[in-house]
């Protein structure tokens, strides 16, 4: 706020700038401007590491299915290298009726009964067991299966048809029986050893025979993602908390700042409404008094003539206390025994 001055009708001029406490609605609307900004940035982060660690996880259950597809790929090689292998018949491992081929079942030297088991049966006891002890499941399937049992199911005929369209993996997440499962399924090709059982079905060798489906369970990969987000969770509410703090002592900073400045200007205010009250109680001459060349009266500013006296105690704030010189003294007593000797008296003096 600027003051000014005007001489001729002692008079002040304030000049005020926009009100401290507008500045102070400003910065707090400014001030929850960045704190809703904050959480925006907050919110996307935590939705990026949300997003990030779903992937993540879901990234583990691929990795382990893939792993389990490499391993059966390298056990079904070994069996194919050795055109299978024999093993004692029982009742979990009877003669395979879909596979015709010669000596399928022998006896041994001290009459024990063996089977031979190629790599589909192989594979399959192999995926029975996974299910069993690790709830990974795993089937072992074709467009023309020999064994019924080795039928695709939807998701996988619509993979298998892909491969021959020069797609090599099919993956996506898929309930199975009420659970989530990451399900994951490659070709395999057919291989010398493989024609020993199907070289009837017209395949040659690199052609695609089927696929390997893994189905991997969610539910241990997403407990501990949800673990991971709740203190994914935590660790962004804490930020926002740091954040948000921040911001309400900054705010406060510039409030008790602005508050201070509003203290001072209201103190300057009173300072210069007392000098204004002062000023108007101020009372001046000035400029030309027309005054009555014998009675010494003068005239206002209406016309009317007024005593000296009264009118200099109305006009500013002097007072008078009356007396008289020794000239008025002179034409007014001179006749007076009484000042005549006063007089003579003073002269003796």
């Amino acid at each position: 706020m600027r003051v000014k001055f005007d001489p001729k009708g002692s008079r002040f001029f304030m000049n005020k700038s926009k009100p401290a406490i507008r500045e102070s609605y400003r910065i707090s609307h400014y001030t929850w401007g960045m704190v809703a900004l904050w959480t925006v940035i907050v919110g996307a982060l935590f939705l990026f590491n949300f997003m990030s660690t779903k992937k993540e996880f879901s990234s583990l259950a691929r990795l382990e299915a893939i792993a389990s597809y490499n391993k059966d790929t390298v056990y079904r090689r070994w069996a194919t290298m050795h055109g299978g292998v024999y093993v004692p018949i029982s009742e979990y491992t009877p003669p395979n009726p879909y596979l015709n081929v010669q000596e399928r079942d022998i006896s041994t030297p001290s009459g024990k009964q063996l089977t031979l088991v190629n790599p589909a049966y192989m594979t399959r006891q192999v995926h029975e067991l996974g299910r069993k002890q690790y709830g990974l499941q795993g089937h072992i399937t074709s467009l023309k299966p020999l064994n019924p049992g080795n039928a695709p199911d939807p998701w996988e005929t619509k993979a298998l048809k892909s491969f021959e369209n020069g797609k090599i993996e099919g993956t996506s997440i898929e309930i199975i029986k009420g659970k989530p499962y990451f399900r994951v399924i490659r070709p395999f090709l057919v291989e010398e050893g493989c024609l020993k059982c199907h070289d009837h079905q017209g395949y040659k060798v690199g052609d695609i025979r089927g696929g390997i489906s893994l189905a991997v369970p969610m539910e241990p990969y997403q407990a501990s993602a949800q673990r991971h987000i709740i203190q994914i969770a935590q660790g962004m509410g804490v930020l926002w908390i740091i954040g948000f703090g921040t911001l309400w002592a900054g705010m406060g900073y510039i409030r008790d700042r602005i508050r201070e400045r509003e203290n001072a200007e209201q103190e300057r205010d009173r300072y210069i409404k007392e000098l204004q009250q002062a000023l108007r109680e101020v009372k001046q001459l000035g400029g030309l008094l027309p005054i009555c060349a014998k009675c010494k009266k003068i005239r206002d500013d209406k016309g009317y003539w007024n005593q000296l006296e009264g009118y200099i105690q109305k006009h500013s704030d002097a007072q008078f206390s009356h007396g008289m010189c020794p000239e008025c003294s002179d034409e007014l007593y001179s006749k007076e025994d009484w000042y005549i000797e006063m007089k003579k008296e003073e002269s003796q003096k």
